[in-house]
């Protein structure tokens, strides 16, 4: 059955412009990614666009003041249908006039994706939480976005997932004597990188031992990921290797779960180190 179409409408702040990579992997635009350089085979052909699913697109000045009193100086006078507002690298004033401007545009979902701890520090995302439950709205505030995962209490943030087909990655990987043969996206990594990944896993075709930890994280390291290099103080470590850990787990995981009549030391040996930096002990919010 076809899902029901998800509208969204991006809300973001972007002097370096790299996060507009989220809205062109979602376009798809033509030679959106260029890390396969003349060796590029068009694996995202099958991923088509979403372009038609954005309802909207409010780009903020770049010349902010530090301070801000009134957000909605900011922000839409008013917004066209929409489930889901994406709020990225939002000036910390005007976060907090988002829950008002959602509920008068009767928007019943926020994505704050957070690639840098300064974006949202702990204190205003528990505000943010609570002004948001209170005005019945659903959101996720991912670190990095691409653990952005399925939710018991966010049904639309999980439609979300499954529609637009981003979040923390899911692939599928077959393996032929020993070493991995091929494999598909399910999920993608919101900034595309899942498709280079299952790129280079399928070129080299490496075997499965400790040597494929150096080739994920060169696969990882060398597409642009959005996620900072500094240490976000909520997760104890960089957004940064969290994503690269998030990416390695997402290997072992499809290794183990689609070729279950094998067995592979090095996945036993890392899987629960990888989880225990992944799903860190963060914070009560």
């Amino acid at each position: 059955m076809e899902m029901k179409q998800i509208k969204i409408f991006f809300l973001y702040s972007d002097p370096d412009v790299k996060y507009e990579r989220f809205i062109e992997h979602l376009i798809n635009t033509t030679k959106f990614c260029i890390s396969c350089g003349e060796l590029c085979d068009d694996c995202r052909l099958d991923y088509k666009s979403h372009s038609a699913d954005i309802s909207g697109l409010h780009m903020l000045p770049e010349d902010l003041p530090p301070f801000i009193e009134e957000p909605e100086e900011y922000l839409p006078e008013s917004m066209p249908p929409t489930d889901i507002v994406i709020a990225i690298n939002v000036h910390q004033d005007i976060l907090p006039g988002l829950p008002d401007l959602l509920k008068t545009n009767n928007i019943p979902g926020l994505i704050v994706p957070i690639e840098d701890g300064d974006w949202v520090p702990l204190g205003l995302e528990n505000q943010l939480r609570e002004d948001l439950d209170e005005a019945g709205i659903q959101y996720a505030f991912p670190r990095p976005y691409c653990s952005l995962e399925f939710n018991s209490s966010t049904p639309l943030i999980n439609d979300f997932i499954k529609y637009f087909k981003i979040g923390k990655p899911v692939i599928e990987i077959n393996v032929k004597n020993g070493k991995i043969s091929d494999g598909k996206v399910k999920i993608s990594t919101p900034c595309g990188c899942a498709f280079y990944l299952n790129r280079e896993l399928a070129r080299y075709k490496p075997p499965i031992d400790g040597a494929l930890k150096e080739v994920i994280s060169k696969a990882h390291h060398s597409y642009p990921c959005n996620a900072s290099m500094s240490k976000d103080i909520v997760l104890g470590d960089a957004p940064l290797h969290i994503a690269g850990y998030i990416h390695r787990e997402i290997v072992y995981k499809a290794i183990a779960q689609f070729n279950k009549a094998e067995k592979f030391d090095i996945i036993d040996s890392e899987m629960g180190d990888l989880r225990k930096k992944i799903n860190v002990d963060l914070p009560k919010l």
